[in-house]
């Protein structure tokens, strides 16, 4: 596989993103970075995220935001592209991992999706290249855009949102908000809340795979792909479930796509306890094994939602349960139109 060519996974919380990490950053021809502008979406002063803690959580919150008051979405774009420029300089292929909706600006989403409040603009990203070699800057500084069919629904520059093979990750949404609920539990507050309707919602991973699609229709996308025999099987759809129960063949699928060895995944592990609070909310069940867990959560069968709604009655209360199906019964037609495409 070429170094230049460049892999971007568009993740979801509780998809099972974080193993498909571990998996993936345990090949020798990958470098991975993730979540570039997870602190600005979540403390930084441009935050779209409101959520609310209690006790000695909202602590831990004030804390974080007065850690990254000056973590704006420019700064970590330049970390991004830094990021880039080491690991392609060490040889190897790139691999960022971010949630889609977090590299949306607000009135996308405001557009897409019912969210109180308002949209509150932010200063458009500014391409410094910092992910190119100083002799190719100026040649990309005079480059003809790349011609979206489809408009770039991220704050990524198109040049840079046109270098990436996208893989996006996808769940049940019975698993995802269930998951989710549990992993927030810590924090106290209510759920579902002002946030829920966002990081519940596949909309985002759709928005990302109908885009990605166009373009990899066009010649300036299947030959940025390397090709029709990969563009016309991008983008690549994951299923969490799937993965977590017949890894090596969903692995096998993808290094055929990407052309990678598949002999270089690794699928043990040493244990890696957690070392901060959000690590133990989400990612406690990944930190403490050593290898994949098949069929947790019920992941090996396919939900029924009604039997869910029971479950999750009995689990927390009829309200919460109520609230929780409603979640589901948004996204679910987001999330069977990307299950049809799964790998």
């Amino acid at each position: 596989m070429a170094h230049h060519r460049r892999i971007a996974l568009f993740s979801h919380p509780r998809t099972s993103s974080n193993l498909f990490v571990r998996l993936l950053e345990s090949h020798p021809a990958l470098g991975l970075k993730t979540y570039a502008f997870l602190d600005a979406y979540m403390f930084g002063p441009e935050r779209l995220r409101t959520r609310i803690a209690s006790g000695n959580m909202a602590a831990f919150m004030d804390k974080m935001k007065e850690k990254h008051a000056n973590t704006t979405f420019q700064s970590r774009f330049d970390g991004l592209e830094r990021a880039i420029a080491d690991i392609e300089a060490q040889g190897k292929t790139v691999v960022i991992k971010e949630h889609s909706y977090h590299l949306m600006d607000p009135q996308t989403i405001f557009t897409n999706i019912a969210v109180e409040g308002e949209a509150k603009p932010r200063a458009p990203i500014v391409d410094n290249l910092l992910d190119l070699p100083e002799e190719e800057r100026g040649k990309a500084v005079t480059a003809t855009p790349p011609p979206f069919p489809i408009p770039n629904p991220t704050i990524l520059p198109d040049r840079l949102f046109a270098s990436f093979l996208p893989i996006i990750i996808i769940r049940h949404p019975c698993r995802t908000i269930s998951s989710l609920k549990r992993a927030l539990q810590p924090l106290g507050g209510p759920f579902p809340d002002a946030d829920t309707v966002i990081d519940t919602s596949f909309k985002w991973q759709r928005i990302m795979y109908e885009c990605y699609k166009a373009w990899f229709a066009t010649p300036e996308g299947i030959e940025a792909a390397g090709g029709s025999a990969v563009a016309e099987q991008l983008p690549i759809v994951v299923d969490g479930d799937r993965l977590v129960n017949d890894a090596e063949k969903q692995m096998a699928k993808l290094c055929g796509i990407l052309g990678l060895d598949p002999a270089g995944i690794q699928y043990t592990w040493e244990a890696q306890p957690a070392q901060d609070m959000a690590q133990i909310m989400f990612i406690g069940t990944l930190s403490k094994s050593t290898g994949i867990i098949k069929g947790k959560d019920g992941s090996d069968k396919t939900p029924v939602l009604e039997e869910e709604v029971k479950r999750w009655t009995e689990e927390w209360d009829e309200k919460t349960a109520e609230a929780m199906k409603g979640l589901v019964e948004k996204t679910i037609n987001d999330y069977e139109f990307l299950l049809k495409r799964c790998i």
